[in-house]
């Protein structure tokens, strides 16, 4: 099976590690009526070797190794088992302790997964990264529920679409995705940061594709939906642009994702964010109803 996306290919690349505790197939031909009965295959996560290629700064542009044989099939074997990601944070989410008043999560696809291992310093006290690579906002909107609402965050920080540009079926359902996802979060008291798409001009696994106007395109989108709903609208990808509608050189090792540079200059404006909507909190809960 060919997989063309770019951000999918980089996580069929990953060496498969199995996630702690996660439950082998279930043999029993129960069909599952919870995510508890759900039988959650070990999952290919990013090895530290794996993750380092993308997040230490190396240089312009690295060519990602290609998969094994036998990565590749774990790989297409989980997809099938679980599509949407939702056992890949099960056993983390469970050992949580009860959520602060600080709470915040960052949602997303492999850039919001590599953040991290990038600046781990970001998320510390309760502050959690809930990203998985390969990741189109169909799949984060199918976990926003066991990942985000069931975590009661005060904060989510929701950044994605890159796959999506990536895809067959393109940004068609990208704007509706993240409008679910907002509104959502909004109905559980939980405030809003939309995080701008980075650049990229090209796809490893899609040399034909030209992503860099669909990004400028969604971002447009996306902080004019921020505007008109009161939400937060963060913009990664002024910051980190290279004149042509790519990443600029030296800030991503393989022209997608942002390395530990890239993300040096993105964390002081998600931390900026995280600050005003605590902010705006405090206002709200102290204004009159």
């Amino acid at each position: 099976m060919k997989i063309t996306v770019a951000l999918s290919v980089w996580a069929a690349t990953l060496i498969t590690v199995p996630a702690p505790g996660h439950a082998q197939d279930n043999s029993s031909n129960a069909q599952p009526r919870s995510l508890d009965d759900m039988p959650c295959p070990p999952m290919p996560v990013v090895s530290p070797e794996r993750m380092a290629l993308i997040v230490e700064p190396k240089p312009h542009i690295t060519t990602t190794p290609p998969a094994s044989e036998s990565d590749r099939a774990n790989y297409l074997r989980w997809s099938k088992i679980d599509p949407d990601g939702v056992c890949r944070y099960r056993e983390e989410n469970r050992s949580l302790p009860p959520a602060t008043d600080r709470r915040v999560i960052f949602v997303g696809d492999s850039i919001t997964e590599s953040w991290k291992p990038s600046i781990p310093s970001l998320f510390t006290g309760d502050v959690l990264d809930r990203g998985v690579s390969g990741q189109t906002t169909t799949q984060m909107l199918a976990r926003f529920r066991t990942d985000v609402i069931d975590l009661h965050p005060a904060v989510v920080h929701i950044m994605g679409g890159m796959n999506d540009i990536s895809g067959l079926s393109g940004t068609a359902l990208t704007r509706s995705n993240i409008e679910s996802m907002v509104e959502l979060a909004r109905a559980h008291g939980i405030t809003v940061i939309l995080g701008a798409v980075t650049p990229a001009s090209f796809f490893q696994g899609s040399r034909d594709k030209v992503p860099g106007p669909h990004i400028v395109w969604l971002n447009r989108w996306l902080r004019d939906y921020a505007r008109k709903n009161d939400l937060i609208y963060v913009d990664y990808h002024t910051p980190l642009l290279d004149g042509k509608l790519g990443i600029r050189a030296g800030l991503s090792n393989d022209g997608v994702h942002p390395n530990r540079l890239g993300f040096e200059i993105m964390t002081p404006f998600a931390r900026a964010a995280i600050d005003r909507a605590f902010t705006n909190r405090a206002i709200r809960s102290s204004s009159p109803p």
